[in-house]
């Protein structure tokens, strides 16, 4: 089984991207604290490269990344976009992103691309560092949606951002050939309350997707909640 680092982005000194109030180094590290501990619940080895808001210096980093087999480098964008971006090394074949994708897709999470990026006059290097230095580790750095986007107002609900978790971790789970069991849902009192408005309720999934594919159609971003009585 590959050994994976969760890589809290940015911290410390660096906020990365802000907005209404939000840190990017705040969620990120939340994500990443998320996803390390469900992992090691369901048998997957797994560690995080930052476990407060501490800076670790781009050195740091890399070293510690570089130790592990597989990484997750988690984030939040900026830039008035929409949608969850998934990036590469142009020396990785994507098939772990495409199945990434389809996790967010299937559970109605919008999603924006997959991609890579070259070294500025050097098309035989990566652009972002983390995938670029850390040597044989593969890193997917996952950008899970825009602070300054349409979509904040749902991105601001912790329930919605553990769902976009979730997502990362059933892609890991089913690369890993490990048992995916979903995590048990309890409410949260932090942050701003939001109402959901809900559609139906169904007995077989598939129905449940057909609603999804309808409202999506008409107009309306929708997703699927898992309820177990």
């Amino acid at each position: 089984m590959s050994k994976w680092i969760q890589d809290a982005g940015h911290g410390g000194s660096d906020s990365g991207a802000s907005h209404d109030g939000i840190a990017e180094k705040d969620w990120t590290l939340e994500a990443a604290l998320y996803v390390n501990r469900r992992l090691n619940e369901l048998g997957v080895t797994s560690d995080v490269t930052r476990k407060s808001d501490q800076t670790l210096t781009r050195e740091e980093r890399i070293a510690t990344v570089s130790e592990y087999d597989k990484a997750i480098s988690h984030h939040f964008n900026a830039g008035g976009g929409s949608g969850t971006e998934l990036i590469h090394s142009i020396y990785a074949n994507g098939e772990f992103e495409k199945s990434l994708q389809r996790k967010f897709e299937k559970a109605g999470y919008p999603f924006r691309r997959i991609f890579t990026k070259t070294y500025p006059g050097n098309n035989e290097q990566d652009y972002y560092y983390m995938n670029r230095e850390t040597g044989s580790t593969r890193t997917t750095i996952v950008e899970y949606g825009f602070l300054d986007g349409p979509n904040l107002h749902r991105l601001k609900d912790k329930n919605y951002r553990e769902g976009l978790y979730e997502c990362v971790i059933q892609a890991i789970c089913a690369e890993e050939g490990v048992p995916y069991r979903q995590a048990s849902q309890e409410p949260t009192e932090e942050g701003p309350t939001f109402y959901r408005v809900v559609t139906g309720s169904f007995h077989k999934r598939e129905n449940a997707e057909k609603r999804i594919e309808q409202l999506k159609k008409a107009g309306y971003e929708a997703f699927i909640d898992i309820l177990r009585k």
